[in-house]
């Protein structure tokens, strides 16, 4: 099971300003997923789930490239997406990477394995207690879940001085592009998947323009 996260505060929003030219967007067809999204109640006024939605496609069509084997020759992705409490977000980094903090995204994904940093033996994946998402379709190839603290994004937004929406929607991309395989580790990955990111920005906007 992956666990992805970005601990430093700002640090996806840092790159939420960058301006994508119509030209430089990816010229493929949108990836056809079923997106299922729960928002905690405190936040459902705070969020629309057609909205993430729509981010999260866009999202899955930039990075399609890694989308893993056994997934391309699915009709349909399926993809979770959690907006959650820090709380929630807390005990979910504790349980799966080892880390007693706070994080702002984690993405949790079945085709690939992820870094465990504590001391224990790290909890497997038929540990995970997901949400039940009754309107998941069964033959859906599932490409993992996204959880984002809502009030992580809130502080993080505050400090980078932007929109908490464009903080949410800006982690919601980097979760995703987690669960297709991309990383950050090192500056070639780093560049690659920002890059990707500022795309996939740029595209939902740009969708939502028309």
């Amino acid at each position: 099971m992956l666990c992805y996260y970005s601990d430093t505060p700002g640090c996806a929003g840092t790159r939420a300003g960058v301006t994508i030219k119509g030209s430089e967007l990816p010229r493929v067809q949108t990836v056809q997923a079923h997106i299922s999204v729960l928002v905690f109640p405190p936040f459902k006024r705070r969020v629309t789930a057609r909205r993430l939605r729509r981010v999260v496609e866009a999202a899955l069509t930039v990075g399609a490239g890694k989308l893993p084997p056994k997934v391309m020759g699915s009709e349909e992705q399926e993809v979770s997406l959690v907006i959650a409490d820090d709380e929630a977000l807390l005990e979910l980094n504790r349980t799966y990477r080892g880390l007693d903090e706070v994080t702002d995204v984690l993405s949790f994904s079945p085709h690939h394995a992820g870094p465990y940093e504590g001391e224990e033996a790290p909890a497997t994946s038929d540990d995970m207690d997901f949400p039940d998402f009754p309107d998941a379709s069964d033959d859906a190839s599932e490409l993992g879940e996204v959880v984002v603290s809502y009030p992580q994004a809130k502080r993080q937004a505050l400090q980078a001085k932007h929109l908490v929406a464009l903080e949410v929607e800006t982690l919601v991309v980097h979760g995703v592009l987690h669960l297709l395989g991309y990383d950050h580790a090192e500056p070639e990955e780093e560049r690659e998947m920002f890059g990707l990111q500022d795309k996939a920005l740029a595209l939902v906007n740009t969708e939502t323009d028309r």
